[in-house]
């Protein structure tokens, strides 16, 4: 059989073995209807066999494959009156505990379901695995509390569900994460609230971006005496279909282990893997005077590198004016995430939104992940509920690619310090104009890095390695200890740039060294 790029050529014959051995004669069709009708008629196919065994990796992927045969569809969307609820409408509508999946079966896990509506217009099905059966979810009005909204003039029953949430009977009833929108997910472990988000998938986040939607879902019965539940989806868009396992770990860091396939309908100019999504509004660096009391609004203050090499990267995030990427080029990395380090209330001053308690979410690979880099793109933002922080995996490898991809990763949720203790890492980092008399015209800045940790003290007597690169000049630099906070400082001086540029820090001992590496880069 003939192919190009692991998709067969219209008019072939394709055969997949799972359980039993399908034959699906591919044709190509303009009308979408008989598209839309083949689409239904190998899912259903492929989906019955789980009658005859158990969902595995393996199934999905031929799922994965078979999907990519057939044009793409968008998944339905609920009438129109319920994406036209106001937020305050919608948040009115509660799923009944008591309803939930596996609710009055003492598992440690149970699944209430979203309902469709405001911004959360397509409806995604979701079926449970047991015995070797997946059996859908029904949707059905019984399952929510409409609250004002049942008086309201809203037509035509979704049928569908928006997403879903998973809750842990340990200690109690306890969310611990959700799948709502898109390919968005996130997690919660003890004692945090949500922030930031984890995707399927990105694609071209720096041109026209495209959304993958989680479409289906099938969800693991866990046994009476689990400590894991594990879940797949399929995700699908225009240009590539995916297929999802997850293995979800809640604890005081939950841990979500993901394994995904990918195979393209078309080549893919930017592929972002394990992408996180986060906002950034200001820190006690780029707070606006008379505009907000609270010294820093973010979910997540950096982001945070171990590359294939060893080293150990911190990159703080900025407020700025204007979009800015950076690309750190690595081989088979060992870790990226988007962190939130700032854990005192007093750095916020927010009792409702609690961003201290906010996770990081840290991304450690499996296997080899070859040569890349990992992205991240930072866009102007003034509202605090609008995402502006994106993070990724770039593959070298996959771009302009129709083969498949394949990639293991975990993401930990978690308010802990990844960096070891050993080394020193940044706890803040500031800039500001160097005030001179009389004022110039193009003051120099100072920019100030304190380290802390890694068995750092008094007495330790690190050195300061610093480099700025074309486009200003180092004036100065310092190193010194703080008593007061039991930090070292680094004060750099540099000429104005009047382009942008890029500064990197790292402390030695004995030529050794003893801290993470902090880079910036000054945009004016």
């Amino acid at each position: 059989m003939g192919s190009f790029g692991g998709i067969p050529h219209a008019g072939e014959w394709v055969t997949v073995i799972m359980g039993l051995t399908i034959q699906v004669r591919i044709r190509r069709y303009d009308q979408g209807l008989l598209a839309g009708t083949r689409l239904v008629l190998v899912c259903g196919l492929l989906f019955g066999t789980l009658s005859a065994q158990a969902m595995t990796f393996a199934h999905l992927k031929a799922i994965v494959w078979e999907t990519t045969l057939t044009p793409y569809f968008p998944p339905p969307e609920v009438e129109s009156s319920w994406t036209k609820l106001s937020y305050v409408d919608y948040s009115q509508i509660q799923f009944r505990p008591e309803q939930a999946l596996w609710g009055r079966q003492h598992r440690p896990f149970q699944i209430e379901f979203m309902h469709p509506g405001y911004v959360h217009r397509h409806r995604i099905e979701v079926s449970e695995l047991n015995s070797g059966r997946a059996n859908q979810v029904p949707y059905s009005t019984t399952l929510f509390d409409y609250g004002a909204v049942a008086g309201r003039a809203v037509t035509a029953i979704p049928a569908g569900f928006a997403g879903f949430k998973i809750v842990s009977n340990d200690d109690g009833f306890l969310e611990v994460g959700s799948f709502i929108g898109a390919s968005y997910f996130r997690f919660l472990g003890t004692n945090q609230g949500y922030g930031l988000s984890a995707r399927g998938l990105a694609i071209d986040v720096l041109k026209k971006e495209e959304f993958p939607l989680f479409r289906r879902f099938w969800v693991e019965r866990p046994a009476t005496n689990a400590t894991e539940l594990r879940l797949f989806a399929l995700l699908d868009s225009p240009s590539v279909v995916g297929g999802f396992e997850f293995l979800i770990d809640p604890g005081a860091t939950a841990i979500t282990r993901v394994q995904a396939f990918f195979q393209p309908r078309q080549k893919i100019d930017e592929p972002g893997i394990a992408p996180l999504t986060s906002m950034f509004l200001h820190d006690d660096n780029g707070r606006e005077l008379n505009q907000d009391f609270r010294p820093e609004v973010h979910d997540s203050d950096g982001l945070l590198l171990h590359t294939g090499k060893g080293r150990w990267i911190w990159r703080p995030l900025e407020k700025g004016r204007m979009l800015r990427v950076n690309a750190y080029g690595d081989e088979n990395p060992r870790g990226f995430g988007l962190m939130q380090r700032d854990r005192d209330f007093r750095q916020y001053e927010d009792p409702v939104a609690r961003f201290e308690r906010r996770p990081s979410a840290w991304v450690v690979p499996v296997g080899f992940w070859g040569k890349g880099a990992v992205v991240l793109v930072q866009l102007p933002s003034n509202r605090e509920f609008s995402d502006n922080i994106v993070a990724y995996w770039r593959p070298e490898r996959t771009t302009h690619s129709l083969e498949p991809w394949e990639y293991a990763y975990a993401i930990h949720w978690t308010t802990n310090q990844v960096v070891p203790r050993t080394l020193a890492h940044v706890v803040s980092s500031r800039v500001g104009v160097v005030a001179v008399e009389p004022p110039q015209p193009n003051p120099n800045l100072r920019f100030v890095v304190d380290f802390g940790g890694g068995g750092l003290n008094e007495s330790s007597a690190p050195l300061a390695v610093t480099e700025v690169s074309a486009g200003s000049t180092k004036i100065a630099d310092s190193l010194y200890f703080i008593r007061e906070t039991g930090l070292w400082r680094l004060v750099i001086e540099v000429t104005e740039p009047l382009q942008a540029v890029d500064l990197e820090a790292v402390l030695t001992l004995e030529s050794e060294t003893v801290s993470e590496r902090w880079t910036y880069t000054w945009q004016p």
